[in-house]
């Protein structure tokens, strides 16, 4: 399995992508749709080896980060998702633990990547916290409740 860019092939696998819990992260084909408005919207995939899409985030570079961190190298992880065919079958901790290899090779003057989690979704709290993220303490306004914030340094 690996980590690619989104490009227009995968696309029809995002149609059919269904997500389990939609109100705490963004669908990715309405992600997709953000993403081509906005050139600091960057759709991530991991596909397995059959070259399915078994997840789906988005790397944010705006300045929507800010909100998160002051280090001016970060990047923001946001609208992270695992298709339900491939739920429980640790694709996302393979897509967290490949993250810092991508972004070495993608984005090279990154050394922190931050994102916030609904302070309901406990279980992708212990996700992030099994693949090495720390919580700032910090808690941000979200669309559908508070955000925790969560860190991870890339140096």
């Amino acid at each position: 399995m690996k980590l690619v860019t989104y490009t227009a092939p995968f696309s029809s696998q995002l149609q059919a992508y269904r997500i389990t819990n939609p109100e705490f992260t963004t669908p990715p084909i309405t992600a997709i749709e953000r993403a081509h408005r906005d050139q600091n919207q960057h759709p991530v995939l991991l596909i397995n080896d059959a070259n399915e899409v078994c997840t789906f985030l988005m790397l944010d570079t705006d300045s929507t980060k800010d909100k998160y961190t002051e280090n001016p190298h970060s990047i923001l992880l946001k609208s992270f998702s695992t298709n339900e065919r491939f739920l429980r079958h640790g694709y996302a901790q393979a897509t967290l633990d490949l993250l810092p290899g991508y972004l070495s090779t993608n984005y090279p003057t990154i050394t922190e990547l931050v994102l916030g989690v609904n302070q309901r979704n406990q279980a992708a709290q212990h996700l992030y916290q099994k693949a090495g993220f720390t919580k700032t303490g910090q808690v941000i306004s979200g669309p559908n409740g508070p955000l925790l914030v969560f860190t991870k340094s890339l140096s």
